[in-house]
């Protein structure tokens, strides 16, 4: 077979960039390799020529309302230029890992991987979080050993259910029947966002005793008690609403403080609960009862479909306006963010300034409007599960092991700008997360470098702690079972929670504001 196309990469040239291209040259002209790895695992693999098309005899996947959904390691379909580069870099990782002779387990990366105009990731962060998916497969298979033994190596697939997550039974159901698979399924990382669609998906799946490990998942709603199997890796939202409540008790204690919610309304939509919305909603109306005295502002936000017209913000800035709080509570998706802050720079009180609160897990595009915030005297304060910026200078409160992750994760050709809106820093540990419990699953078994079974490690994922900690990117992450709190289980204890303020902090705030940790 002829040897694929060179793969065109959609970056600006830079120094690093051309170290990238000829790295990504050099693994596809072993393209035969991977071809010959995923025979043995059942999978045809496809031609350059053929990858424009949508699956292929055997190849996982299927088009379905317009999109590529199913699941592939890397070397079947391209599922944009822009991911290919990244696609042919798992590929050959698969590869290596098959043809090693050492045991192999397959950690499915389950995700929104094509994009549109109304979900809730656009293309830019799916890459991103691919890109932390490679990075904790290669730390994870490669020495030194970041978590323990290095048996046995990781597979890495990737599961599109859409870019609303629409597909998920169909994808699920490939998962599940990947069990008995050479290399077998163990775990699933990633799991989308915060929607009904993910619970019902992680729930099909610890039907089938398969562990899941969210990446940015923070909805109160998603927890190990409704969901067993269950953990994630960021904060929920009650936990990044208690952040924002410590960064913002100066001006809570103040006698005439006021404040306003803006909600997207789709939280109330019975049909297609966006169950992180709605506990957002629910945890920031519960903290700041007290400063919430002016009725309440809804919008439709995009990533939900509905009849009415979304992003109108317009009746919003107004009311805005004419109460003048000294906080406005934003209970959204960051979609819809940039619309509200654009509505906000037109706003009839351009004299009058205006500080938003809000938490949320990639909010990190903020600091593109960062210049015509400060222009416009808007403050944004956002509870996040990373401050890339910041610990990438060596901030107080950078987590121990995160200068290891970025060196490798720039070692492997990827720009300190991939990680701004925290996506591929929490799918890193997500996929590190399961590769631990893996691990652990292995050791318990009759001798090291055993192939556990899925079951095995669903019933390792409290178990990481103590001795088994998680040295991720985000923290000495633990997971145990709190008998007092089931549903708290879930939750990673030993990270931090930062608040971000942009453009400046607003001139209430603590010049030494706490950091505030998980338990």
């Amino acid at each position: 077979m002829a040897d694929p196309k060179p793969v065109k990469i959609i970056r600006p040239t830079t120094r690093r960039g051309e170290l990238r291209k000829w790295r990504i040259r050099g693994l596809i002209a072993g393209g035969a390799a991977v071809v010959l790895a995923g025979a043995a695992f059942g999978v045809v693999a496809l031609t350059r020529s053929d990858s424009s098309a949508c699956g292929g005899s055997k190849s996982g996947l299927s088009l379905v309302a317009g999109e590529c959904v199913g699941v592939t390691d890397g070397s079947t379909y391209h599922f944009s230029d822009d991911l290919a580069p990244i696609e042919a870099l798992i590929a050959s990782e698969n590869a290596a890992a098959i043809n090693s002779g050492q045991p192999v387990v397959t950690i499915a990366l389950l995700n929104p991987i094509t994009a549109s105009a109304t979900s809730a990731l656009d293309a830019p962060q799916v890459r991103n979080q691919i890109e932390g998916a490679y990075t904790a497969q290669y730390r994870a298979n490669h020495l030194p050993p970041v978590i323990g033994d290095e048996r046995p190596l990781i597979r890495l697939v990737l599961a599109n259910e859409g870019s609303h997550e629409d597909q998920w039974p169909q994808v699920v159901r490939q998962l599940e029947a990947m069990k008995s698979d050479p290399a077998p399924l163990v775990a699933v990382a990633g799991l989308g966002v915060s929607t009904i669609q993910t619970e019902l998906g992680a729930q099909e799946l610890a039907r089938q005793h398969i562990a899941t490990v969210s990446a940015i998942d923070s909805a109160d709603q998603l927890n190990f008690a409704t969901i067993p199997g269950f953990i994630r890796i960021t904060a929920s939202n009650r936990q990044n609403v208690a952040s924002l409540a410590d960064y913002l008790r100066p001006l809570t204690t103040t006698a005439k403080a006021s404040g306003i919610m803006v909600f997207d309304s789709n939280s109330d939509n019975a049909s297609s609960v966006d169950l992180f919305t709605k506990s957002l909603r629910d945890d920031l109306q519960k903290s700041f009862s007290k400063l919430l005295t002016a009725a309440p502002q809804s919008f439709v936000g995009v990533s939900d479909p509905a009849e009415a017209t979304p992003d109108l913000f317009a009746a919003i800035t107004s009311n805005i306006c004419a109460v003048k709080p000294d906080v406005v509570f934003y209970a959204g998706r960051s979609v819809d963010l940039t619309s509200f802050i654009d509505a906000l720079e037109t706003r009839v009180c351009a004299q009058t300034p205006i500080v938003i609160a809000t938490a949320g897990s990639n909010l990190g595009k903020i600091r593109e409007q960062e210049a015509a915030m400060k222009a416009k005297g808007i403050t944004m304060v956002y509870a996040t599960l990373a401050d890339a910026t910041g610990w990438l200078a060596g901030a107080p409160g950078t987590p121990q092991h995160f200068a290891d992750f970025a060196t490798t994760f720039r070692k492997l050709g990827f720009p300190d700008a991939d990680l701004s809106d925290g996506g591929a820093i929490a799918t890193h540990d997500s996929v590190l997360v399961a590769a631990r419990a893996v691990r652990l699953a292995a050791q318990a078994g009759s001798g090291r470098g055993l192939q556990p079974k899925a079951a095995d490690v669903f019933n390792e994922v409290l178990n990481m702690n103590n001795q088994y900690v998680v040295p991720s990117a985000s923290g000495d992450l633990s997971y145990y079972y709190r008998a007092d709190d089931p549903a708290a289980s879930s939750d990673p204890g030993g990270r931090p929670l930062p608040v971000i303020a942009i453009p400046a902090a607003p001139p209430w705030a603590s010049p030494t504001p706490s950091i505030y940790m998980t338990q």
